[in-house]
């Protein structure tokens, strides 16, 4: 993920022009079974989901055909929703029924757990902070959590009813209540049945173009939208020192 013209958006407060902006589906593809969960890319076209069911298994898979590349078991049973790396080499899996938020290893090992210090998480993002990015459904709010203490940084207000999944640092947010996926606030995708997982990754090189991945629980489908942005140029200096 080099590209990283907006993630700072909401922590740094730069301003991004909405002139340029559009969004259209370019792929899709069936997830490998029911309940599909979360989502976390990993390069362009292959990223990793949850599947919840009595025994929840992480698969990583390739978004344009569906093919399955690998999978492990995790955590969290039914209960599991969310995945997103940044544990090492393992990922961070967070249980809706029990609370909980795992640690765990890339062949599923748990290596540490807390619970949630504000509601019940559903699918969370690791942002460039270290900090933990937890969409809570019930209070309609974006958590940030400090993974180290499992204590709470802070809160936000989603934008819209229920939040079910955010990515970029809760830049990208959606939402099963209002079946719409928000950027800084705004509907960008409309008509998603039941988003349960989002993720987003950029063509190295390329600071305008990037792609979002929506999990859809009512069509078991991962479906691909491809963004175009226009930022204003006193920003894009500043974004590009950031991360370099």
């Amino acid at each position: 993920m080099r590209s990283l013209t907006t993630v700072v958006l909401v922590i740094a407060g730069l301003a991004v022009s909405a002139e340029g902006e559009e969004w259209r589906l370019i792929a899709s593809c069936p997830t490998p079974g029911v309940a599909p969960r979360g989502y976390d890319g990993h390069r362009s076209g292959i990223g990793y989901i949850v599947q919840a069911g009595n025994s929840a298994y992480a698969y990583c898979i390739d978004t344009d055909t569906g093919s399955v590349y690998s999978s492990f078991p995790i955590p969290g049973g039914g209960g599991v929703w969310g995945i997103s790396r940044g544990f090492g080499r393992g990922f961070w899996i967070s249980d809706i029924r029990s609370s909980h938020i795992y640690a765990v290893t890339s062949e599923g090992s748990v290596v540490s757990s807390f619970v949630c210090p504000v509601g019940k998480p559903a699918d969370l993002d690791f942002g460039l902070d270290g900090y933990l990015f937890v969409a809570v459904p019930e209070r309609n709010v974006i958590a940030v959590v400090n993974p180290t203490t499992g204590s709470l940084v802070e809160t936000y207000a989603a934008p819209g009813a229920h939040p079910t999944s955010n990515t970029r640092c809760g830049y990208f947010i959606a939402d099963d209540f209002t079946h719409y996926i928000y950027a800084n606030g705004r509907p960008i995708i409309t008509g998603v049945q039941k988003p349960t997982g989002l993720g987003w990754t950029s063509p190295i090189g390329n600071d305008w173009t990037m792609w979002v991945y929506v999990v859809d629980d009512a069509t078991d489908h991962v479906y691909t939208y491809m963004g175009i942005y226009a930022v204003e140029p006193a920003s894009l200096g500043h974004i590009r020192a950031l991360f370099r």
